[in-house]
């Protein structure tokens, strides 16, 4: 499976912040961009997943959900 480069561009394309599992403390830390930078240091609860929507996952043929939780893709 490709890796996803942390990039200013690849950050640019994240949607991590409207997904339902998205919460004030991820926000917070600004977290996202959890395929390419790791897991979220925040608890939360799965509300759903929108990362089969998100551009990255078609760019880079990515095939997990929660990368919040999972982390990259190695």
């Amino acid at each position: 499976m490709p890796q996803v480069n942390d990039t200013q561009e690849n950050l640019q394309k994240c949607i991590c912040g409207q997904c339902p599992s998205y919460n004030q403390c991820m926000g917070d830390k600004t977290e996202g961009l959890y395929c390419a930078r790791g897991k979220s240091s925040c608890e939360f609860e799965k509300n759903g997943c929108v990362c089969g929507a998100c551009p990255l996952t078609s760019e880079y043929g990515l095939e997990q959900l929660y990368y919040c939780e999972i982390g990259r893709d190695e």
